[in-house]
């Protein structure tokens, strides 16, 4: 990813949107497809619901926040801070948690009257995912990008008649599974669309020259970023 140049075959890309400058455009494939096969596909969101999304100022989380829009969910989100707290309402979502104040769950099932979100989608993993089990409603969906881990409560989750899902948007790549690149194309070409009509936008908080490539790593780990750091090569 930190060449200059690299060769892909023209069947697995896909045209970026019009609208966007080469810095927006390039930070947007992983995230996009990374929300969208987690809450359409894995998740299978739909109109009524109420979804957490976890880190919603991060990279994946503020597409997946409005992508949750876009199907008439509830969102209700996990941020760090006051500052990332505007930035998620800005973006669409209904309902904010500060994960540093609040306690995850009770908060959760307060504003769902005791039922616990219908969708939590984990960015995080950890103790999130723990958490998550809790605050996720009964025959409710829990999906995560992270492997949760053997210490895990399997048991309330059971009891909660719970569909764990997994997203790892580089499994095509990783198996070699052609039909998965197909659809991986179809939906950044999806996403192009909503992004050209105005309804769906990339948030870039830095762009980084290459050789600040060691900074940027660092300033993911300490979740000091929102949306996503774009390192570019001619900075």
């Amino acid at each position: 990813n930190y060449a200059e140049f690299t060769v892909i075959a023209a069947d697995e890309i896909a045209a970026m949107p019009e609208s966007l400058d080469y810095v927006h455009a390039a930070a947007a494939p992983l995230v996009l497809i990374t929300a969208w096969e987690g809450l359409y596909e894995r998740a299978r969101i739909r109109a009524g619901q109420d979804v957490l999304i976890h880190a919603g100022a991060g990279g994946v989380g503020h597409v997946a926040i409005q992508l949750a829009s876009l199907r008439g969910v509830r969102v209700i989100t996990t941020v760090g801070s006051e500052e990332k707290a505007e930035l998620v309402k800005e973006l669409g979502a209904d309902e904010v948690i500060l994960y540093r104040e609040q306690d995850l769950v009770e908060a959760v099932n307060t504003l769902t009257d005791g039922r616990g979100a219908d969708v939590v989608f984990d960015t995080v993993g950890g103790d999130v995912f723990k958490q998550s089990i809790e605050a996720t409603a009964h025959y409710g969906d829990l999906v995560t990008l992270l492997d949760p881990g053997t210490d895990i409560n399997w048991k309330e989750a059971r009891n909660r008649n719970l569909r764990i899902g997994f997203e790892l948007m580089l499994t095509p790549m990783l198996r070699d599974l052609p039909r998965a690149r197909a659809n991986h194309v179809d939906i950044l070409n999806a996403c192009a669309s909503l992004i050209d009509a105005g309804q769906l936008n990339i948030h870039v908080s830095e762009v980084l020259s290459l050789d600040q490539a060691a900074l940027a790593h660092q300033q993911i780990e300490e979740g000091h970023t929102t949306g996503k750091q774009v390192l570019s090569i001619t900075a």
